[in-house]
């Protein structure tokens, strides 16, 4: 039976998208959400200059994270200040704090160093950090910086934001597949979002009626993540789509009819299994 988790949210100016803490019902760690415009006010704020890690991203307008840069931070919030000056990419800073006695130093350059190899792992946005901490995290560490950065994907999670790599979930979730003309692509449907995943066959010759995906596709090559293997297109990233049919359309091309493209390993749609 899985456990219950409480979240407690504060919104410091009434509203859901200014600056924000949620905190789990016992926990010694809180995350911080700053919008970039209101860094400021967030500086104002009790408590927020303990030390941790964060993440810098740039979501777009359906909440999904294009680039992200993670760091660790000695004085919470006031670290930010540097990258308000260099950095022009993030519309958004989402920090994990900590007493001083539940982060040492040692735990947070592993969490650094940890988060940035699972958001390379994920490949399901473009990374900022070029280059890794030289920092080695120590067997013993290494289950309390497992357990915190569970805790971090989880609260990310619930702020819209998935961090783990899909390809993970091929044990948990039911696959599904598509092929056509020769093109053979895989996804996971989680009942509101589909998910394109790494591997997948891209039918480059055939346009997609929607110029956006189009557009899309030529973006992905230019940067490398759809790359010529022998005759084909791979996808080398995971995409996620509003609908099965965008998911299809793109993989496609044309027009076509997710919800009976995709089928599962017994060859049932996804028509079949979630609308009859």
């Amino acid at each position: 039976m899985a456990t219950s988790k409480k979240l407690e949210i504060i919104y410091y100016n009434g509203q859901p998208d200014g600056v924000r803490s949620v905190r789990r019902h016992l926990s010694t760690i809180t995350t911080y959400v700053i919008p970039r415009p209101l860094l400021s006010e967030a500086e104002k704020i009790s408590g927020i200059t303990r030390p941790g890690i964060y993440y810098l991203i740039n979501d777009n307008d359906e909440n999904k994270i294009a680039q992200i840069y993670i760091g660790q931070t000695r004085n919470g919030v006031t670290r930010l200040d540097d990258h308000n000056r260099s950095k022009d990419f993030w519309n958004k800073a989402i920090m994990f704090l900590a007493d001083n006695k539940t982060f040492s130093l040692d735990m947070i350059s592993g969490l650094e160093e940890y988060a940035i190899i699972k958001a390379h792992e994920a490949k399901r946005y473009k990374v900022e950090n070029s280059v890794k901490p030289k920092y080695e995290i120590d067997e013993y560490d290494l289950p309390s910086i497992e357990e915190v950065y569970d805790e971090i994907q989880f609260v990310m999670a619930t702020l819209g934001y998935k961090m783990n790599d899909a390809k993970q979930t091929r044990n948990e979730s039911e696959i599904f597949h598509t092929t056509r003309n020769g093109i053979t692509a895989y996804g996971i449907y989680s009942g509101d979002k589909f998910q394109v995943l790494e591997d997948s066959e891209i039918n480059i010759t055939k346009p997609v009626s929607l110029p956006k995906y189009n557009r899309q596709r030529e973006e992905l090559l230019q940067k490398g993540d759809i790359s010529v293997n022998g005759k084909k297109y791979v996808l080398n990233v995971i995409l996620e789509f509003n609908t099965p049919s965008g998911a299809s359309d793109f993989v496609l091309g044309g027009s076509t009819n997710g919800w009976i493209e995709w089928k599962n390993k017994n060859g049932k749609t996804l028509d079949e299994i979630y609308r009859k």
